[in-house]
């Protein structure tokens, strides 16, 4: 029996359905448990962040299952319209800034509240794995195309300002690009050349912009009582199985313990063991995400498995190393962390990347 169920993870697609459902899992135990922390400072019902959640969690199930039986064809031309899209809502949050926490990265439709840098994620992957999949008969010109249009969002983050989303967006263009570099003529001097502009324009950014050097300074040098020495604290009063008096009264205390801390809160709530078999988990979704790029004969699907994979480790790095204060920059993990449009938009990549070779 045990042999038969190993058969079958190793299949790689089965690997990450089950890993990122064991994911959402944990993200929806998490929420209603430390959520209620975060909802008693704000006098709310205990169970209000879950029931917040759960409803992105099931519609973000079912973004993924049509995802992965979308054909290839169809993925392009959706991630085309949802990236111009994006692109639009970006470019509002210049035209009309919408100020939450001192970012002005967010849209307002109806009652909803939109990330757009998050959101575009996975069509920007989608896109810039499309494209470095293709024969390229200019690859200079078209390397420094796909540079200029990440340089409008890296741009429009900057000034939103989200300086940690110009950041993982710059990431992402390094990361799809060196995955092509050896396997497209020429493309390395386009790659250098592309890499050269985005540096300088990170670098006008930190010169011309006081809240960049200001959100960089504080990346690395926290204030003294903050979420980050409080988070440090709560990792240190925890227990390897389960929690302690110590560990719950900092959790108590801790702003964004579902969110941003969701980490931390899940060692200070259910033990470092449970944080182990989190990362664990993490380490699978990489594993089938690398498997899908070895194996697979389609180069997009190659090198959009690579971007996923880069992305993910983005992002579960930035959070963890936030919990433990060694950089001090804000982010969720994924499918764990309440995230609302968030973990849409991770659900949507993902069943891109599930979809069958066509």
């Amino acid at each position: 029996m045990f042999q038969k169920i190993k058969t079958w993870l190793n299949t790689d697609n089965h690997l990450l359905w089950v890993s990122l459902s064991a994911l959402m899992i944990v993200g929806l135990v998490s929420v209603y448990f430390i959520g209620a922390y975060e909802s008693a400072r704000f006098g709310y019902n205990p169970e209000f962040l879950f029931n917040k959640y759960w409803p992105y969690a099931l519609t973000g199930l079912l973004i993924m299952i049509g995802g992965s039986r979308l054909s290839k064809g169809s993925i392009i031309r959706i991630s085309w319209v949802w990236f111009v899209i994006g692109l639009l809502m970006m470019l509002s949050t210049l035209l009309a800034p919408t100020y939450i926490n001192g970012s002005a990265r967010w849209v307002h439709v109806l009652r909803w509240t939109f990330d757009p840098f998050v959101l575009t994620i996975p069509a920007y992957i989608v896109l810039m794995s499309h494209w470095l999949s293709k024969k390229l008969t200019k690859p200079t010109l078209s390397i420094i195309g796909m540079a200029l249009l990440t340089l409008f969002i890296v741009g429009t983050a900057i000034l939103a300002p989200y300086v940690l989303m110009a950041q993982i967006y710059s990431l992402l263009f390094i990361w799809l690009t060196f995955k092509a570099r050896k396997n497209v003529p020429g493309l390395s001097k386009a790659y250098i050349i592309a890499l050269i502009m985005l540096v300088a324009v990170v670098a006008l950014a930190i010169s011309t912009q006081p809240h960049v050097h200001a959100r960089l300074a504080h990346m690395f040098y926290a204030p003294q009582y903050s979420q980050v020495g409080i988070s440090i604290d709560a990792i240190k009063h925890s227990a390897l199985i389960g929690n302690t008096p110590e560990s719950l009264r900092w959790l108590a205390a801790l702003p964004e313990s579902s969110m941003d801390f969701v980490f931390t809160g899940i060692l200070a709530k259910f033990g470092i063991l449970m944080g182990l078999l989190v990362l664990a988990l993490y380490g699978c979704v990489a594993k089938g995400l690398i498997g899908i790029s070895k194996t697979t004969k389609d180069k997009f699907k190659e090198i959009l498995a690579f971007g996923t994979v880069g992305m993910l480790a983005i992002y579960v790095l930035m959070s963890i190393t936030n919990a433990f204060g060694i950089l001090v920059a804000s982010s969720y993990l994924p499918f764990v962390g309440f995230a609302g449009m968030g973990l849409l938009a991770w659900c949507a990549l993902f069943g891109v990347v599930l979809a069958k070779d066509k």
